[in-house]
């Protein structure tokens, strides 16, 4: 495991410090922003010359796995799956922190014009609580939905994920998503139970255009001044025609009856069945998301274990 830092020079090597910190940003930016083009390479780089800013304390990111380099180099989207811990808040600059960091891949890697636009669902709520009412936030790509433990704006939401949907298909996108939501608030509660249909519900809306959709999980756990974020290996979703695949990933204990297809050069992706009998449209969702909660909770396991193992040597970006 390497301590990442965001600073101005990257070098290939790929090592340092990751700061992450709490600051309200909207308290650090102008209106100036607003005139930016989002299709271009400076609104990449805006957004990573300010945020790069607002970080401190150590994050340990697993970049010896190539995993983050991997996104950076694919033509493909992802669906990134998060975890809440107890600490909501160290959650969400965790995931300001990844989101910056990948931006800074994506500059480095000369893809700033044409690398998919980030996309983070958020309750209206958070929003509503900014400065400026959230909208800097928006800019940045934070996308409001109405979806607290006692009220849920259902038509409403529809209508984001359908726009969503219809961007990340066109590979325009990457969307972030805290799969258990408003309900993370039930800490007791294990990951599958407060991991909401939401996650799966878009990976089917996907696949009814496209035939496969990479979701990548990241874990996320947190001490006091330090925080571990494991990037997971991405799992794979296909349909073909009406049958429904999913590769590895992280977890390599299936809790379906299935067998192995090969597709997708040397992937190897098993068909949901369920007690023999092939998983349809109209029920696949439960699975698709039982998939994920397995995958997260791998990765939440290896965030822990990472968090114990951060060593003071840090090495120079």
């Amino acid at each position: 495991m390497k301590i990442l830092s965001i600073n101005n020079k990257r070098e290939p090597n790929f090592y340092g410090k990751a700061p992450c910190c709490s600051k309200n940003i909207t308290n650090t930016v102008d209106s100036a922003y607003k005139a930016i083009d989002k299709n271009s390479a400076k609104y990449i780089e805006y957004i990573y010359s300010v945020c790069k800013k607002w970080f401190s304390n150590p994050v340990e990111v697993n970049v010896e796995s190539n995993r983050l380099q991997d996104i950076v180099n694919s033509s493909e989207p992802a669906l990134f799956i998060m975890n809440h811990t107890d600490k909501q808040g160290k959650d969400i600059q965790a995931a300001k922190f990844f989101n910056t960091l990948l931006y800074r891949e994506y500059i480095y890697h000369n893809k700033a014009e044409t690398c998919p636009r980030s996309k983070v669902l958020a309750n209206q709520g958070v929003l509503d609580r900014q400065q400026d009412k959230g909208e800097f936030y928006k800019w940045l790509g934070v996308v409001p939905i109405k979806a607290g433990i006692n009220y849920t704006d259902k038509e409403g939401n529809r209508n984001t994920i359908k726009t969503l949907v219809d961007e990340f298909v066109k590979k325009k996108i990457n969307l972030f998503m805290f799969p258990e939501g408003a309900l993370a608030v039930l800490a007791n509660l294990p990951l599958e139970y407060k991991f909401q249909p939401g996650a799966a519900a878009f990976v089917k809306k996907v696949l009814d255009v496209v035939s496969k959709i990479k979701v990548v999980p990241i874990g996320f756990a947190h001490k006091k001044d330090q925080t571990a974020i494991h990037i997971g290996e991405p799992i794979i979703f296909a349909k073909r025609p009406d049958l429904y695949m999913a590769s590895a990933g992280n977890s390599k204990d299936k809790n379906f009856d299935s067998y192995l297809a090969h597709l997708y050069q040397d992937r190897d992706f098993v068909f949901i069945k369920d007690n023999g009998h092939f998983i349809r449209e109209d029920g696949i969702v439960p699975y698709l998301s039982g998939i994920m909660v397995e995958n997260l909770k791998c990765c939440i396991k290896n965030a822990q274990r990472d968090l114990q193992n951060i060593k003071p040597e840090v090495y120079d970006i």
